[in-house]
């Protein structure tokens, strides 16, 4: 037995090795690192386990905290916790002491070989987060793996006597990678390694110094099966009381459809319904039935924040008690500048039966560097994914994204469905050749159920003035308009409210907070249920599952997709013989990105196709917008950060870090402002700012979020209007910059 080994066996408070210590307690109170390294080595390996590399798991659990056996790190605990006693709070002495590192060289030294570089990026980034492999300048070079690995470079605390543990051999899992694949494969299995070891680690921490916070964290949750049983008597009842129309009788079938494949293996399936077909609740009834024993739980990503909350309203009326501890909402836009306390409790680790996020959390999450963020990760193993409007993933970034996904169902135990409510466009062809390889479909004739709901006809109309556009609006009794930004929504509302009684018109846009919209929303239907006037000014928000019935929709002109969405909205219901859609052209385009590519596809088609719901125009509309663009799919580079040197195996390129940088989703970064909206928000205002108030859930934060650009943020500051939180909130202060109607004046 080496030194350091007797050492951390030793019960003596002077001889003893801790991991952590507690304020205000003595010596013989604080957590003996053996006992943190075990407990990290154990939980890491269940959770490792779920992708068969449990023996990873340990390794990595037990040599992650190495270096705090070293004189200078135990030395830091005791001056930390000597200042906390004297400040009466935790109050570190000092510069941090790198812990880290030790182990990543232990490891790397212990196992020469690819294995033992894949632990060491795990455990020398458990804090600070995946390093890239090499640097690409004299700046980023402290910062690589490379440079930590190398003792010249970079000096650590010393270990005496280091122990002499017992490596078990190693094996990779059975991962299935085609040629040219293997790279991604090993990057992949690293992401998600580290992220079962930060899970751990945080969660074993978390349990000895705030065990109030962990027993919260362990409140039971109920079963997939559980939700299951719930939804399928929610479902029945629902059937039940459903009037009997066309569009009712096609939900039913949609639904058997669903129930009747649910019980085919874990893979790719594909779940092609028309707008009001019922996919939300059919999806996820699907996804329940076809929960195995080794399913954990399912995830259903969003492409758009601004719909999550109702997405998620449905199931907790569907889910009933259980949706209180059985769903999960992650969708916050907060991005902590510092990590307080506050921010590590609002972090969610997705376990869950049911999560609900966006497509930016999953996606990113997916290629991140950052410990947070790859935290719930090996929560996906086994896991069912559920995306919804599948087709808006970004072109730029669609290789690393249908990489990502076939990996999770190869090598991870997961079912993807891709949900749409167009043709699919993500599924292998000759002409797209990066594209999702046997995607089962669940709908057995989709040609067939979109012609039985086909309730709306679409008309291309020209070029409409607002002054024109707003004075047609007013004409219809009850109609919806959509437009490309929200500069134009909010020009026209005021143009159209002129216009009319002021009480019949409506505005929604991403620059009112989430409860604006829900209550706008509430009025537009109990209106649009009465049959009183209602004209609705809107942008592209309203087009994924948002559930309203207007006879009349006008729509400027954007990509294929998004007409079918707008459409979607047109007699909904099917009350009527046939609603109609009018799509304008303006002045006001959309925004650079997928949306500003599929309206310059959709032009070019016009002239081609009248009719751009036909299934043969949304498959040239989706041959030219995605397949045709090779160039394009991975315009970032992201999977050049990622290879392997045959001559040099060990030197794995996994540059996490570039990848990082590079795999983003929304590229116009935006900031959170909270809105002193109503009584709640002001009082959630004040007890953030409260000294005495520990902590305000971030979820209960969320309904009273405008997100807008950095550049409109600064004017807001300089204007004195916002100040930023430690949370890395900003809250707006002059409360004249909200309107009733519109939102934030920015």
């Amino acid at each position: 037995m080496s030194k350091f080994e007797r050492q951390l066996l030793s019960p003596e408070a002077d001889a003893a090795v801790y991991a952590h210590t507690l304020s205000d307690t003595p010596p013989d109170q604080w957590e003996l690192l053996t006992k943190h390294l075990e407990e990290v080595a154990t939980l890491c390996s269940t959770h490792a386990a779920t992708f068969n590399a449990a023996a990873w798991g340990r390794i990595a659990g037990h040599c992650h905290d190495l270096g705090k056996a070293s004189a200078q790190f135990q030395a830091y605990l005791h001056a930390s916790n000597r200042d906390a006693e004297n400040a009466g709070e935790e109050s570190p002495s000092g510069s941090r002491v790198d812990h880290s590192t030790f182990g990543a060289r232990y490891i790397d030294s212990a196992l020469p070989t690819p294995f033992g570089r894949m632990l060491a990026f795990c455990i020398a980034g458990h804090h600070a987060g995946l390093a890239d492999a090499l640097p690409t300048d004299d700046v980023s070079s402290r910062r690589t793996l490379s440079s930590r690995l190398n003792p010249a470079a970079i000096q650590i605390p010393h270990v005496d006597d280091p122990p002499q543990l017992t490596i078990t051999p190693l094996s990779l899992p059975p991962l299935k990678a085609d040629r040219g694949e293997r790279a991604f494969a090993l990057a992949f299995f690293t992401r998600m390694l580290f992220s079962c070891l930060i899970d751990a680690d945080r969660t074993c921490t978390e349990a000895f110094c705030d065990p109030d916070k962990a027993k919260e964290r362990a409140l039971p949750r109920p079963s997939l099966h559980e939700l299951k049983v719930h939804l399928d008597a929610y479902l029945d009842t629902l059937q039940q009381t459903a009037s009997v129309t066309t569009v009712n009788e096609q939900r039913r079938s949609i639904l058997a459809q669903c129930l009747e494949v649910a019980s085919g293996e874990p893979g790719f399936y594909s779940l092609q319904v028309p707008t009001g077909g019922g996919k939300t609740l059919s999806s996820l009834a699907f996804a329940l039935h076809h929960a195995g024993e080794r399913t954990r739980r399912v995830v259903v990503a969003i492409p758009f924040t601004s719909i999550i909350e109702q997405t998620a309203d449905t199931y907790r009326k569907a889910l009933g008690t259980y949706a209180e501890l059985g769903i999960v909402e992650h969708h916050t836009n907060l991005q902590p500048e510092r990590a307080t306390r506050a921010n590590q409790f609002a972090a969610e680790n997705w376990d869950a039966p049911l999560i609900v996020t966006t497509n930016v959390q999953l996606f990113e999450s997916l290629f991140a560097a950052a410990t947070t963020p790859c935290r719930k990760l090996h929560r996906l193993a086994n896991s069912i994914i559920i995306l919804d409007e599948a087709q808006t993933l970004p072109i730029d970034l669609l290789t690393p994204t249908l990489r990502a996904l076939q990996e999770l169902v190869r090598n991870y135990g997961c079912t993807v469905v891709l949900c749409t409510a167009t043709q699919p466009a993500l599924e292998h062809r000759s002409d797209f050749s990066i594209g999702l390889k046997d995607v089962k479909p669940i709908i057995a004739d989709p040609g067939q159920l979109f012609a039985a709901l086909r309730r709306v006809t679409v008309e291309h109309v020209g070029f409409f003035a607002d002054d024109a556009l707003a004075t047609r609006l007013v004409s219809q009794a009850q109609a919806l308009c959509i437009v490309n930004t929200r500069k134009h929504a909010a020009r026209l509302f005021d143009l159209v409210e002129e216009k009319t009684e002021a009480s019949s018109v409506f505005h929604l846009s991403t620059l009112m907070c989430g409860a604006h919209r829900r209550k706008a929303l509430q009025q537009i239907r109990e209106r649009l249920k009465a049959k009183l006037p209602c004209r609705v000014v809107s942008t592209q928000l309203i087009e994924a599952g948002v559930d309203i019935d207007v006879p009349v929709v006008y729509r400027a002109a954007a990509g294929f997709d998004s007409i079918a969405q707008a459409a979607g909205r047109c007699n909904r219901e099917g009350l009527a013989p046939m609603g109609t859609t009018y799509v304008f052209d303006t002045e006001e385009l959309p925004r650079s990105g997928l949306l500003r590519q599929g309206a310059d596809t959709a032009k070019e088609l016009w002239y081609f196709y009248r009719d751009p719901l036909a299934p043969e125009a949304v498959e040239e509309y989706f041959r030219l917008l995605y397949w045709k663009k090779s160039d394009d799919w991975d315009k970032h580079g992201v999977m050049k950060c990622m290879s392997l040197d045959r001559n040099r195996p060990r030197e794995l390129y996994f540059q996490f870090r570039k990848i990082e940088e590079e795999y983003r989703l929304i590229r116009d970064k935006e900031m959170p402002i909270l809105i002193p909206y109503d009584t709640v928000a002001r009082n959630l205002i004040y007890e953030l700012e409260n000294p005495l108030v520990e902590y305000v859930p971030t979820r209960k934060l969320q309904p009273y979020l405008v997100s807008v650009p950095e550049a409109s943020l600064r004017k807001l500051q300089t204007d004195g209007a916002v100040r930023l939180h430690e949370s890395g909130v900003w809250i707006l202060l002059r409360e004249d910059l909200y309107a009733q109607q519109k939102g934030l004046i920015t």
